[in-house]
């Protein structure tokens, strides 16, 4: 009986194959809150919904997640789900002029372009936003497809795999020929769903098993891991 590759091994053989990398947004692009609490934002969200006389669940009423916040209101009605949306699209487009990037994320966008791959961002952020930071951080001419929130229906957000398809789809490629880098177990889940190899990304501490457990093809503490691998196996050309 074989053993199972080492998680640089997996690394390796997953980079080595793919064409197209796909990048959430908050996590291996930038910390999109870094100077503006997602809490803050998720009290701001949870205000449009008690003004219509509504009452939150224990655990949405605590949560200092947006994300969260939006898709309970989606759940209850489209008008009121529409306009959480744009507020929160204000919000994260207000965050962006704080948001702080990624370590190594212009290295590891650079290391994709050298090497012969394209780069697209997959994100349940909204798409005025992640425009908005790749353009201030000149990313945006580095970046060859943007797949991110554009309507208030949040059945269509990561974990389901619309987002991941939908860039496939405009990439015109098949899932083994791409890898998803995420730091979430949503992302992980709907790479899985989509049949997209997964890299977590374990930015914080404690993300490790977690992203594991979620079922990630790989996971790495460190953009930095990726510019390694990308260098060292550029595509033929």
């Amino acid at each position: 009986m074989t053993s199972s590759p080492m998680p640089s091994d997996a690394l390796h053989d997953i980079l080595t194959r793919a064409q197209h990398l796909l990048f959430d947004f908050d996590g291996p692009i930038c910390d999109v809150y870094a100077g503006l609490p997602p809490a803050t934002v998720a009290d701001r969200l949870r205000k449009l919904i008690t003004g219509s006389s509504i009452q939150i669940p224990d655990g949405v009423a605590r949560s200092a997640d947006p994300l969260e916040v939006f898709a309970y209101a989606a759940s209850i009605d489209p008008e009121l789900a529409a306009r959480v949306e744009a507020e929160l699209t204000e919000q994260e487009h207000a965050a962006v002029a704080t948001a702080k990037p990624a370590a190594y994320v212009h290295e590891v966008v650079t290391a994709c372009r050298e090497s012969g791959r394209s780069v697209a961002v997959v994100s349940n952020n909204s798409d005025r936003a992640v425009r908005a930071y790749l353009t201030r951080h000149g990313l945006d001419d580095r970046v060859d497809l943007v797949v991110a929130r554009t309507s208030h229906d949040a059945a269509l957000l990561k974990p389901h795999p619309h987002l991941i398809e939908t860039a496939l789809t405009a990439l015109g490629a098949e899932p083994g020929a791409c890898a998803f880098v995420g730091d979430s177990t949503t992302d992980i889940e709907a790479a899985r769903h989509a049949g997209v190899p997964s890299i977590g990304y374990a930015n914080r501490p404690g993300k490790n098993a977690s992203l594991a457990e979620a079922g990630a093809d790989a996971v790495v503490g460190s953009l930095a891991d990726l510019v390694l691998v990308l260098r060292a196996r550029p595509l033929p050309n």
